[in-house]
């Protein structure tokens, strides 16, 4: 055969021609985008472990906040940004971001550059070294979002109009959604949460109800809001994501296999078995559907998946199971720890996945002596890679389902893994 384009994705988001499932999750953004169309801008966060589709679900509501693709309802008319934040971002680099991502947008006139341009020059004042940020007092902190807030609703003032009315940027837009990705990362030092109550404070006291922050991130995000300032949270409608269901996986790959026979001259089908055992390995997780199909999809050479094409794909060095590994969760279980006595308990409490599990139950079967077992669990538990439950002394779970699935995948003997898999009889889906 020729070679093929391959149509699995697992090392980026799903562009959003190829989006499959999150209706109820999409339905609640539909909501929200049409309340900054209507002048009600409500915030959101979308959170979830990794790999869960937060990135991808983020670009597909690009496409339907811009009225590139329409999700059962009228087209949109936002303005969409998107910024990112890492460790190393402060206060003043954010409000840098943002307005670069504006800047971009918009400055496609010489009547709409010169007005940005004088809209924002605080911008051209912050002190930007090669090497980062000066520090700023609390005072002037407090000023700079000020001076964002002002800046943002002159902006919105001038874009935002009612139909018909022309604008200075040449096309009328029903509000500003600035969405900020992996929005978890963010420093002590950035004070994320208390950043933006300052800033949609400031919008609201001027009248602008046109711009809405749409934040994405591992679940740990609640915490990074709630230590900047506990009332941050009540700003921002949590939108948690969990596993696809069986139909849902199957809808995923058929979109591949589709989108794979339109672009290539060869065609390509996936047995009924091939997508049950897909469907199985997956879990409904996105990057393992993606991941298993991807790695399903280079070894066929007869342009028929099946079942051999799937397990060879999926087990082996340099396969789809160890590539899953090197990218999500390999660090937590090798580098992190240096005791195989440690990953003995991540085997153990793996066999129930993220759920609860005791001290006394993981005991029952760990080798070694309990003060080993006492070391192991405070040292993951000190590491982030195992969570202690609130309120109830020596019960824990692991810090998510996907964590899980990869150990006891990739602890189990190929022979035994494939048969522990096997979809159940009559588990296929439509």
């Amino acid at each position: 055969m020729a070679e093929r384009v391959n149509p699995f994705k697992p090392n980026s988001p799903v562009n959003p021609a190829m989006f499959v499932g999150r209706d109820r999750e999409l339905a609640r953004l539909q909501q929200h985008l049409a309340q900054l169309g209507a002048g009600e801008s409500t915030n959101f966060m979308v959170t979830g472990e990794r790999g869960i589709g937060k990135s991808s679900l983020l670009l597909y509501v690009t496409a339907l906040a811009s009225g590139r693709v329409v999700h059962g309802g009228p087209p949109l008319e936002l303005l969409v940004i998107n910024v990112d934040v890492d460790a190393r971002t402060t206060q003043d680099l954010l409000a840098k971001r943002i307005h670069l991502a504006l800047e971009k947008q918009l400055a496609k006139t010489e009547p709409a550059r010169e007005l940005f341009a004088k809209v924002w020059d605080f911008v051209q004042r912050l002190e930007v070294s090669a090497i980062g940020v000066k520090e700023r007092a609390p005072n002037d902190q407090g000023l700079l979002v000020d001076e964002l807030g002002y800046s943002l609703a002159e902006l919105v003032e001038r874009i935002c109009v009612v139909p018909g009315n022309e604008t200075v940027f040449g096309a009328r837009q029903d509000g500003i959604l600035i969405l900020v990705d992996e929005a978890d990362n963010a420093s002590a030092e950035l004070q994320l949460g208390a950043f933006l109550k300052q800033l949609l404070e400031r919008l609201q006291k001027l009248g602008c109800t046109r711009v809405m922050f749409g934040l994405a991130g591992l679940t740990t995000l609640r915490s990074v809001l709630h230590d900047s300032h506990p009332s941050s949270l009540r700003l921002f409608e949590e939108i948690h994501l969990e596993r696809l269901n069986r139909g849902e996986v199957h809808r995923v790959i058929r979109v591949c296999i589709d989108a794979a026979n339109q672009r290539n001259s060869d065609q390509t089908i996936v047995t009924d078995k091939a997508r049950d055992i897909l469907t199985t390995l997956s879990e409904g997780y996105p990057h393992f559907i993606q991941q298993f199909g991807y790695s399903a999809f280079s070894v066929d050479r007869d342009g028929t998946v099946d079942e051999e094409d799937v397990w060879n794909g999926a087990l082996g060095v340099g396969k789809g199971l160890e590539a899953i590994g090197d990218r999500y969760y390999r660090d937590n279980y090798y580098n992190k720890i240096g005791k195989d006595s440690y990953r003995e308990v991540l085997r153990i409490m793996a066999d129930r996945l993220d759920d609860w599990v005791t001290k006394q139950d993981i005991k029952k079967r760990f080798k070694g002596k309990e003060s080993v077992l006492d070391n192991a669990i405070q040292a993951l538990r000190e590491r982030g890679i195992i969570i202690s439950k609130e309120g109830e002394k020596g019960v824990y779970r692991l810090e998510n389902k996907g964590f899980g699935l990869w150990i006891k995948m990739y602890t189990r003997p190929a022979g035994q893994l494939q048969k522990d898999l096997a979809p159940p009889p009559g588990s296929a889906a439509t």
